[in-house]
C-alpha cells in the first residue's frame, strides 16, 4: 500500500525531485497574471510545449509548495486561471491541502492527488469523485486510510505526459453542467474517442501503481496510432477502445492490461463481456506488454482473443503487429 508522506525534508526532497522531472521539458518562460479566488499574482510560468501544459510553482504562507497547472500556451502578458492545483503541505500532513507525495513498497515516490478540485459553483470533490477515470488507490494517510488518485511516478520517464493527462482530465471534469453525467450521454455506438473515460472508478484491494499509470498512457497511443491509420475510432463508458469498419459496424474491440496474471484475466473477461451483444463477431484484440507466451497465446486464440504487445520507445508505446489485426477488422 502507498503511503503518504511528511516531514519537512521529506517533503521538500520530492518537491525538488518534481521540478527536476518539468524542467527538461520547459521550452519558454512566459510573464503573466495567475488569477486565484480573491487574488491574483503577476509570475513567469514555465510552458512545455510538448505535452502542452504551463506550470508554475512557489511557496504559499510558508505551509505548502503551491503547483499550478494548465492547459495551452498563454499569451505574454495576458491573464490565466490554472486548471488544477496540486498544492503539497510543506511538513506534517494536512488533508485539507489537495496535493501529496506517497511512497510504495520499492520506495518509489508517486504524485497524488485528494480529488480537491475548484472553479465555478458545483466543481467540488464530490463531482470529481463520482466522474474521475484513472488509477485510484487506497493509501495509509497517517493514523487513517485515504482514497486518492495516484498521477504518476514522479522519476518515471513518463510521468510528464501522466501529469498532462491528469489535467486534461480534471478539465474535461470541470466543463460538466451541474447535471451532466458522461455515463449517461456516451454510449458504445458513439464514434468519439474520450481521453478522460481512461482509467477506473473505484479503489482495488492492491496495484503495481507505476504499471498502472503507464497503461493509461498505452491506452492513450494506442487511440492515436489507430486514428494515424485511418482507423474510425472510439470508446465506451466503460473505458475501452473500439473500431468501426466501413459499413459502420463494430469491427474490432481493444483491451490494455498490464501483464499482471489477475489483469490479464480481468482483460480476457471484459473482451469477451463487451462483444458477445454486438450484432457481428467483432476481432478481440489484448494489448500486453511484451510478448505473449505461446502457451498463452495458443490459450486465447481458442477464446477468440488475439494478443499483441507493447514496447516503449521515447516514452510512446509502441505496437507490433497492429496493422495487421487493424487490416483483418476491416475486411
Amino acid at each position: 500500500m502507498l503511503k503518504i508522506l511528511d516531514g519537512e525534508s521529506t517533503i521538500r526532497r520530492c518537491q525538488r525531485q518534481l521540478i527536476r522531472a518539468l524542467r527538461p521539458f520547459v521550452t519558454d518562460r512566459i510573464a503573466v497574471k495567475i488569477g486565484h479566488p480573491g487574488e491574483s499574482i503577476r509570475a513567469k510560468i514555465f510552458w512545455a510545449g510538448g505535452p502542452g501544459i504551463w506550470f508554475h510553482t512557489r511557496t504559499v504562507a510558508g505551509d505548502r509548495y503551491g503547483n499550478a497547472f494548465g492547459l495551452g500556451r498563454p499569451a505574454n502578458g495576458g491573464a490565466v486561471s490554472s486548471t488544477i492545483e496540486i498544492n503539497v503541505p510543506t511538513g506534517s500532513l494536512d488533508r485539507k491541502i489537495g496535493g501529496a507525495f506517497a511512497q510504495d513498497d520499492a520506495g518509489r515516490v508517486f504524485l497524488i492527488h485528494r480529488g480537491k478540485i475548484g472553479g465555478r459553483r458545483g466543481v467540488g470533490k464530490s463531482l470529481f469523485e463520482a466522474h474521475y477515470r484513472g488509477v485510484w488507490s487506497e493509501v495509509e494517510d497517517g493514523d487513517t486510510r485515504s482514497a486518492v488518485v495516484v498521477i504518476g511516478e514522479v522519476q518515471s520517464p513518463l510521468f510528464i505526459r501522466q501529469l498532462a493527462q491528469f489535467v486534461r482530465k480534471v478539465d474535461a471534469i470541470k466543463d460538466l453542467g451541474a447535471d451532466d453525467d458522461p455515463q449517461a450521454r456516451i454510449f458504445f455506438d458513439d464514434e468519439r474517442f474520450r481521453e478522460e473515460f481512461i482509467g477506473g472508478r473505484y479503489v482495488p484491494e492492491r496495484l503495481d501503481y507505476a504499471a498502472e499509470c503507464g497503461r493509461d498512457l498505452a491506452v492513450l497511443d494506442l487511440a492515436h496510432r489507430l486514428k494515424e491509420m485511418g482507423a474510425r475510432v472510439g470508446s465506451g463508458p466503460g473505458g475501452e477502445i473500439f473500431t468501426r469498419d466501413p459499413a459502420g459496424q463494430t469491427s474490432a474491440v481493444f483491451e490494455v492490461v498490464t501483464g499482471a496474471p489477475a489483469d490479464l484475466e480481468q482483460g480476457v473477461a471484459r473482451l469477451l463481456l463487451r462483444s458477445v451483444s454486438l450484432p457481428q463477431e467483432p476481432r478481440r484484440v489484448l494489448v500486453i506488454p511484451g510478448e505473449c507466451e505461446r502457451g498463452q497465446q495458443e490459450l486465447l486464440l481458442k477464446l477468440g482473443i488475439h494478443a499483441i504487445p507493447y514496447t516503449w520507445e521515447k516514452g510512446t508505446a509502441v505496437f507490433a503487429g497492429l496493422e495487421e489485426h487493424l487490416g483483418e477488422s476491416n475486411q
